[in-house]
């Protein structure tokens, strides 16, 4: 297995150094600029770092007749993926690139703009172009020569989650905040979260039911094999419910990052190799829903096992108190939501817990490649985490915990 995915070995034909140029001239409003040598296309991930997109870097060096020498941009650009199958199907109509383009556009800049007001700055690649035609692509500046480098572990100590957690917070109270005030999010909504086939999110869905069929073969986990054969096939239904907006009256809503997981972040790290900042990436699946959504992720695809066990209410507190800590700062005058409005919403949606143990959790326990994600969620792959014993001892001590809040019935 190489290195890195196959589509992103041979850019199309069209992502040429002129095509480069004229979106920096562009950018920097300066139709003067001239590329000092061509530009050099490179893989922008290691296989499987994502599916939903294909992913190249490189740097532009130019020069402008405003000034003499030579300058240098680095850029990350993110194509709709060239395969068939599930990509293809995620990316059905460019919806989530056009989600993307909206939040890098119009509302990760409002929220910039008023959490850098109170003196709360949010860290954001910034947005160089995008375009759905003739080609669909973003492109951004590339944070890496900046000392951001990619989560590829999940994270091991409540110190390093902190960063996290108060982004998360910060991202939920900015967009609370707009939406009461000048923007309305609530027409943020992923399809295929609500689609009642499943839609592209369906492959999940069939290895929630494979889950549901191989406990009874696990040791020490068939005795919950009855309460997973009930939940066969429901999975849809329950979803659905989960990223159904909460109606007036009912809990409360935020946009959430809805794939927040421990790929989904670039941190920053001190000399000791600790993180010290991180940043939240890939803001396509952005939905307006019920805060659990990110709150149950944080908790569950952010960090191992082990820092969950010791650390799950002090995390949840802590999201909720620096939640609330922006919402102050930001002046908004309306009901504040309370800790235990948060458990309400983290209880009412407690199935994603099963979902994320069910579906996510193998994939922190394996070495991932673009074939192991396609195959996995193609139904063409046994659990590969299931000969791990790290995975099932994982499982093992979550099964009682979701029996014991009622998740299973």
């Amino acid at each position: 297995m190489g290195q890195y995915n196959a589509d992103e070995l041979h850019a199309p034909n069209w992502l040429s150094d002129q095509f480069l140029i004229e979106v920096i001239r562009k950018s920097q409003n300066d139709p003067s600029l001239t590329l000092c040598h061509g530009c050099k296309l490179r893989p922008g991930t290691t296989a499987g770092d994502h599916y939903a997109s294909v992913i190249f870097r490189t740097t532009i060096h130019y020069r402008s007749a405003r000034y003499h020498n030579e300058q240098a941009i680095s850029l990350i650009m993110k194509l709709t993926a060239q395969n068939e199958g599930f990509k293809k199907g995620l990316l059905e109509g460019n919806s989530l690139f056009q989600t993307e383009t909206e939040m890098y556009t119009k509302v990760l800049p409002a929220m910039s703009k008023a959490l850098a007001e109170i003196g709360e700055p949010i860290d954001v690649p910034k947005l160089i172009y995008a375009s759905s035609t003739p080609h669909t692509i973003i492109i951004l500046e590339d944070v890496s020569p900046k000392g951001w480098i990619p989560g590829r572990k999940p994270i091991t100590s409540f110190e390093e989650v902190v960063p996290t957690i108060n982004n998360v917070a910060k991202f939920h109270a900015a967009s609370y905040f707009l939406n009461q005030s000048t923007m309305d999010l609530s027409k943020h909504c992923i399809e295929m979260f609500t689609k009642e086939d499943g839609g592209a999110f369906g492959v999940f869905y069939k290895v929630f039911d494979d889950f549901c069929n191989a406990l009874q073969s696990w040791q020490e986990c068939d005795k919950f094999s009855d309460k997973f054969k009930n939940l066969k096939g429901t999975s849809i239904k329950r979803i659905q419910q989960i990223y159904s907006a909460n109606p007036k009256g009912v809990g409360y809503n935020v946009l959430n990052h809805a794939d927040l997981n421990w790929k989904n972040l670039l941190h920053k790290k001190a000399m000791n190799g600790r993180v010290k900042d991180s940043m939240l990436i890939d803001y396509q699946c952005c939905h307006w829903g019920s805060p659990a959504i990110d709150v149950i992720s944080l908790v569950d695809l952010v960090m191992d096992h082990g820092t969950k066990n010791h650390y799950r209410k002090q995390i949840v507190y802590e999201y909720h108190k620096h939640f609330v800590y922006i919402l102050e700062k930001l002046g908004f005058l309306g009901n504040v939501p309370t800790l235990a409005d948060l458990y309400t919403e983290m209880l009412r949606k407690g199935f994603l817990e099963v979902f994320h143990v069910a579906v996510f959790e193998q994939l922190k326990h394996i070495d991932l490649t673009e074939t192991t994600i396609d195959e996995l969620n193609n139904g063409h792959l046994e659990n590969p985490a299931s000969s791990k014993e790290s995975y099932l001892t994982v499982v093992r001590a979550e099964l009682p915990k979701l029996l014991h809040k009622g998740f299973l019935d």
